[in-house]
């Protein structure tokens, strides 16, 4: 995760073959309840802690069938400095990370907000995943950041063709705070709403015009 500005939230799409507003609009239109989604949809960013599990809350919570997943070798979480992060394992649990950290510096992990999301991850999931070692399929890929969305491309590209079922991954640029792991989630989430509405066609061009009319809100 790093520290910045807000930035913009642009979505570029691209429906490939494997086998297998303003801030308040935003919230306020992601925020109402919809029926229970066929869709199958992975949101994916590069350690599986902030960005993704922010969209992985509110989408489950929406009635989303929904897993999150990180591209990285290792997972990353701001340390004491900037070049002195805490690294993980993606096999080292939530619950491991949060009480590590609680050990090394409670005061400044409380401060940046890293236990907090700690303690809201560990109720989602046990522990982060990585999308490169996930052969189940999704309807639609959502990833937080162009490098994820090429990492996430290549790996998909990489995999041996079976059911040559089609896949949309969309790429939401969202920077890595909480603050814009906030807004970024609502904004995917008024997306799926928007994908889930055009399901019933099966129109791949139904479902990337949906990126188009979120650019109205960006």
């Amino acid at each position: 995760m790093t520290s910045g500005r807000r930035g913009r939230h642009l979505a570029r799409a691209e429906a490939a073959r494997l086998g297998g507003s303003p801030e308040a609009g935003v919230a306020d239109r992601a925020a109402a309840a919809m029926p229970s989604s066929p869709l199958r949809v992975a949101v994916v960013c590069s350690s599986n802690q902030n960005r993704s599990m922010e969209a992985h809350n509110i989408l489950s919570k929406r009635g989303f069938s929904v897993r999150s997943f990180g591209t990285g070798t290792h997972v990353k979480l701001p340390g004491p400095a900037p070049d002195k992060p805490n690294v993980y394992d993606f096999k080292t649990t939530y619950d491991q990370m949060y009480n590590d950290l609680l050990r090394k510096d409670k005061e400044l992990y409380t401060q940046n907000g890293i236990l907090h999301m700690l303690d809201r991850n560990k109720r989602i999931k046990p522990r982060p995943e990585r999308f490169q070692n996930c052969k189940d399929l999704f309807d639609l890929i959502l990833t937080c950041e162009e490098r994820v969305y090429d990492q996430v491309v290549e790996d998909l590209n990489s995999r041996e063709q079976e059911t040559c079922q089609p896949v949309h991954v969309i790429n939401v640029d969202i920077q890595d705070n909480h603050e814009e792991a906030t807004l970024g989630a609502f904004l995917i989430c008024e997306l799926c709403q928007c994908v889930f509405c055009r399901w019933t066609d099966g129109s791949s061009a139904q479902i990337i015009n949906c990126t188009y009319e979120m650019r109205r809100y960006t």
